[in-house]
């Protein structure tokens, strides 16, 4: 199966830049309710995620950081807790994506040179398995 078929395009996933402050990437978390976002430097490559987690813990380290501060402060020099790996969306298989779902809430999905492109969520790989398995077992589930 075409794993782009499960794709939700760069032009309607909210991501944010590396040169963008934290301030920022605080405001899109809190106006969209999200825990992570993809992070693309201003040439569309694909840098990792940005996770709440990793905010609170750059507010830690940097126990004066105030609201003015994290104006002036860049994502990029925020410390990255876990790694989102992104596939790449012309040569991953199906189970690969699979098994990234189950410890990702996305998979960030890049082309050939690691321009990003979109995302797969959990939730579109969840309703794609619960439609199939509902449209070769009917009777079981009933």
């Amino acid at each position: 199966m075409n794993i782009l078929f499960f794709l939700t395009p760069k032009s309607e996933v909210d991501y944010i830049y590396d040169d963008s402050s934290l301030f920022k990437a605080m405001q899109t978390f809190d106006k969209h309710f999200f825990t992570v976002l993809p992070v693309i430097n201003k040439n569309g490559k694909y840098l990792g995620c940005l996770s709440t987690g990793d905010i609170l813990g750059c507010i830690r380290e940097n126990f004066n950081l105030s609201v003015k501060d994290s104006a002036d402060f860049p994502v990029k020099n925020v410390n990255r807790i876990k790694e989102y790996k992104a596939v790449n969306g012309g040569t991953t298989s199906m189970e690969e994506i699979v098994n990234l779902a189950l410890n990702q809430n996305f998979i960030p999905v890049v082309d050939d040179d690691y321009n990003f492109i979109g995302i797969i969520t959990r939730k579109s790989i969840i309703t794609w398995m619960h439609n199939e398995y509902i449209k070769d077992y009917p009777d079981e589930l009933v």
